[in-house]
């Protein structure tokens, strides 16, 4: 896809006084990181972490932690050390969540938050709901290629089987998951990052009996993470359009633009706590 990965998609100004903090997407679940070059200028470093398995029968034998694993091995050859902000669409939500985890015992990596892009929360499921469950189908461009297709329909495949098979990080700074696992000692005094969601205010049109699988939550504000830590989310921004239509069209990809530069300065902001 690329030759480096992460991929340079922006740099900074070199006008700016300061170097802001980078940040680093991680790809949907189709493995791509095209999305993320149709944004404007973040005003910040930006890469882009693309599925290396892309293209190819390689599968994630440990799951979405293995992925998070490789990926922080991937972002320290780039960032070796300092702070940087972690996001992604979709799935690369998810995969941030876990490779904030790895990196909280970093001593040479601080993560200052996370934006999720329409993340959902993906172990609660209502009943009621599960059964009107449509699967989504990518809407192709007449001029796509089989060969993309075909590689874009195989992550999604395997993004689904690890989602299914994830159990989600623990931290320890106190039990607050749904499940009330119990919390390994080595997790001690860790929290997760602030986490700032942009959240598509449409769901996806599927029939009037139907519903996405990206929209089962879609009437919580909080898109269902507050089932996981009832702290996590410390922001929700509502961007326009569906889960799979944010991208597409110049207006909203101007306004997901705003959004996300604004959402990285608030986040910058945090961590550098209150003004004297």
């Amino acid at each position: 896809m690329f030759d480096t990965n992460p991929n340079l998609i922006q740099d900074a100004n070199d006008q700016l006084w300061a170097r802001p903090t980078p940040l680093v997407l991680i790809h949907d679940g189709g493995g791509t990181i095209f999305s993320y070059y149709c944004l404007g200028d973040l005003g910040r470093p930006v890469f882009g972490i693309f599925n290396p398995h892309y293209g190819t029968d390689q599968v994630w034998e440990g799951g979405l932690p293995e992925m998070a694993r490789h990926y922080v091995g991937l972002i320290k050859e780039t960032i070796p050390q300092g702070d940087i902000l972690i996001g992604g669409w979709s799935l690369g939500g998810l995969i941030s969540l876990e490779v904030a985890r790895l990196l909280a015992e970093d001593d040479a990596l601080n993560v200052l938050g996370i934006v999720m892009i329409d993340s959902i929360y993906p172990k609660h499921v209502d009943g009621s709901v599960a059964a009107r469950i449509v699967q989504h189908a990518i809407a192709w461009n007449d001029n796509t290629k089989q060969e993309t297709r075909d590689a874009v329909n195989r992550c999604f495949t395997e993004a689904g089987t690890m989602v299914r098979q994830w159990t989600l990080p623990t931290w320890g700074d106190e039990d607050v998951s749904e499940k009330n696992e119990p919390v390994e000692a080595a997790a001690k005094d860790l929290r997760p990052p602030p986490v700032i969601l942009l959240r598509a205010q449409e769901v996806v049109p599927v029939g009037e009996e139907g519903v996405s699988k990206v929209d089962i939550s879609r009437s919580d504000r909080l898109l269902g993470w507050g089932h996981y830590r009832k702290d996590l989310i410390v922001q929700v921004v509502d961007i326009p359009g569906h889960h799979f239509s944010i991208f597409q069209t110049e207006w909203r990809l101007d306004i997901i633009t705003e959004k996300l530069q604004k959402a990285c300065r608030d986040l910058e902001r945090i961590a550098a706590g209150p003004a004297n």
